[in-house]
């Protein structure tokens, strides 16, 4: 049977598009929904809104403390940001959608067929949000149809970070580390979750083995270890549309530079996908119009992730001590707003975009 939509990955950005599309919509993933957390949790109270999961957050902030070796400096937040529980957050955004889910694990396609684990599933419309892998839309079993973007060659531009749950409270507000000798090529972070913190370290070189360093940190905040998780993040914003499939989130390198922050963007081009998807399977645009504007969407971030990319530089190259005082900067009144404005921009779609 040929399904309107079939959605690998059953995580934000797979949620968002399914939420979009009630009824319409099939998930695949090779876990249940809510379980392989890899991420921090920490999101915009909005997106949480969205995804009708407002009761899974366990602590709202207003500040994000920014911390150097010689300052720390508090910026206000235009809006508030959340921490969440992950599984809560899922089931809840699932029971929205309507959509039912397959335990399988996408290998590829072929036209609008995914191929799976569990066999072969027809569709009209194929969305790839299998993360930084991009297993449905990267393993095409024949050559791309004639003006469709390939597959992208060569080595994604990774993060890597990696989380302990520490049960143990922490001062409010997400906390951002930029110390040089326990994150040497990004940064660390604490982000209190009622009662207990979620305390890591993300590497913008994508380095893997962080276990160690990790365990120093934690020990220099006076605060002991916990479970573990964490994994790639993937940057570099990748054709949105690849070979007919759509891709959102990791999977089209929609993570942040700068903060590595995905939740947003998946969540933000999640919607907008869905919503374009929608309008085609109504017969209100071809799949063709819809490729394209999802694509226009996509390009229209360009700019703006550019100067988190400089930024990303910034953090990797300048010294300790210039970072604290360009923190600061950063802090007064206008300066935070108009950089919140651009920070917080990404993938918001503008009025009247449809």
């Amino acid at each position: 049977m040929t399904r309107d939509v079939v959605i690998a990955g059953a995580s934000f950005a797979g949620l968002a598009v399914a939420r979009e599309l009630p009824d319409r919509a099939l998930l695949l993933d090779p876990v249940d929904v809510g379980e392989g957390q890899t991420s921090a949790c920490g999101a915009p109270l909005g997106v949480l809104a969205a995804l009708g999961a407002l009761g899974s957050v366990q602590q709202v902030h207003e500040h994000l403390v920014i911390h150097t070796p010689d300052r720390e400096v508090r910026w206000p937040v235009p809006e508030p940001f959340c921490t969440f529980e992950y599984r809560a957050c899922c089931r809840a955004a699932l029971a929205g959608s309507g959509a039912p889910v397959v335990r399988a694990a996408a290998r590829g396609h072929r036209r609008t067929v995914a191929l799976t684990s569990a066999g072969d599933v027809p569709a009209r419309v194929l969305v790839d949000c299998t993360g930084w892998r991009a297993a449905l839309a990267g393993g095409a079993s024949e050559a791309p149809r004639p003006g469709s973007h390939p597959a992208p060659r060569g080595r994604p531009i990774l993060y890597f970070g990696l989380e302990a749950d520490v049960p143990a409270p922490f001062a409010p507000g997400l906390h951002f580390y930029f110390w040089p000798d326990v994150a040497p090529d990004g940064y660390a972070w604490a982000f209190p979750a009622g009662r207990t913190t979620r305390v890591g370290l993300l590497s913008y070189r994508a380095r893997s083995r962080l276990g160690p360093a990790l365990a120093a940190f934690l020990d220099r905040l006076g605060m002991p270890s916990g479970p573990l998780h964490g994994g790639f993040l993937r940057g570099g914003l990748h054709p949105p549309v690849v070979d007919g499939v759509f891709t959102v989130g990791d999977a089209a390198g929609q993570c942040l530079p700068l903060s590595g922050e995905g939740i947003r963007s998946a969540v933000l081009a999640g919607q907008v996908c869905g919503r374009l998807i929608g309008r085609a399977l109504d017969g209100r645009l071809t799949l063709e119009d819809a490729r394209a504007r999802y694509s226009a969407f996509v390009r229209a971030q360009r700019r703006r992730y550019r100067v988190l990319r400089w930024a990303t530089v910034a953090v990797l190259t300048l010294p300790a001590r210039a970072l604290g005082a360009l923190a600061a900067c950063v802090a007064r009144p206008g300066v935070l707003r108009t950089f919140m404005s651009h920070y917080l921009g990404m993938f918001a779609p503008k009025p009247g975009w449809e």
